[in-house]
């Protein structure tokens, strides 16, 4: 275990008082995964609560992966396994499922969310997050979405192959569609979080008051290819301010650069208490008198 993943275990876990209450964040998960090798490995090994969060949604995956993810995400470097991060249909349930891991990290240690939204494939992230889209179906529609072709056309055996994963995708949405509906009717107050579209600014899912979440509306999403930046002024357009992301800096390739990522938001949250501060970019408490 790294001395970053100890810092971060104890400045997030310790025994003492609760969680102090910081000032609501708006949560962006974000679509753009890279190639990230073993990406939540030490996360998972050290924090019980993000490797408990990972596993439920690993669970989820597994029926419609062709490889089991751990063995792909957590593979040894070199090995024969490791390489495969590296393609879409494991590049994006790998992001989906450190996404919601680090989510449930965050809740678990006070961080009071003010709303969740998504950019691309993060959408379907948010969408359960937010409580609105259960996992079983989120899963499917992101393995489905992860074996979609490039936009450009295809011939021969990959035609196909494009066809057969168009026809799985449009079978998941499906899924999806049933599930978002049933989660209507049930749900007429809303989910536990806002659910916000990061193209409009318009809340999803959220009662009388709000836009119909659709299964469409999450493919739509999938396919956009909205800025992180853009996203940003949207939401804070609509009112939704202090928006932090969710998921690997698809642009810092630098090691532990997940693990900066997790912090960000326990420094926001430890800010508030008195006598637990960052230091040197780790986060260490006093010890006590």
């Amino acid at each position: 275990m790294s001395d970053d993943v100890r810092a971060l275990v104890r400045a997030g876990t310790g025994p003492d008082r609760p969680p102090p209450r910081a000032e609501p964040l708006t949560v962006l998960f974000t679509g753009r995964p890279g190639p990230r090798p073993r990406l939540g490995r030490e996360l998972y090994v050290a924090v019980p609560v993000f490797r408990s969060a990972y596993d439920a949604v690993r669970d989820a995956l597994e029926p419609w992966l062709r490889l089991p993810l751990a063995a792909v995400v957590f593979a040894p470097e070199g090995g024969v396994d490791a390489s495969l991060i590296r393609r879409a249909e494991f590049a994006q349930p790998a992001l989906f499922a450190f996404q919601i891991a680090v989510y449930r990290l965050w809740q678990s240690w006070g961080l009071e969310v003010r709303a969740v939204s998504g950019v691309g494939t993060g959408a379907l992230a948010a969408a359960h997050a937010a409580g609105t889209l259960p996992l079983p179906d989120a899963a499917r529609l992101i393995a489905a979405w992860s074996r979609l072709p490039p936009p450009w056309p295809v011939a021969g055996p990959a035609d196909r192959a494009a066809r057969s994963a168009e026809a799985e995708f449009r079978r998941a949405a499906r899924a999806a569609g049933e599930a978002l509906t049933a989660a209507g009717r049930a749900a007429l107050t809303g989910p536990p979080v806002p659910f916000v579209c990061s193209t409009t600014g318009r809340l999803l899912a959220q009662g009388p008051a709000g836009h119909r979440l659709l299964a469409r509306h999450l493919l739509h999403q999938a396919r956009q290819s909205v800025s992180f930046a853009d996203a940003v002024r949207t939401l804070d357009a609509a009112g939704f301010r202090r928006t932090h992301p969710c998921g690997p800096d698809p642009e810092d390739s630098r090691p532990d650069s997940e693990l900066r990522a997790v912090a960000a938001v326990l420094t926001h949250i430890r800010a508030h208490a008195p006598g637990c501060i960052p230091s040197r970019g780790r986060f260490e408490r006093p010890a006590p008198d």
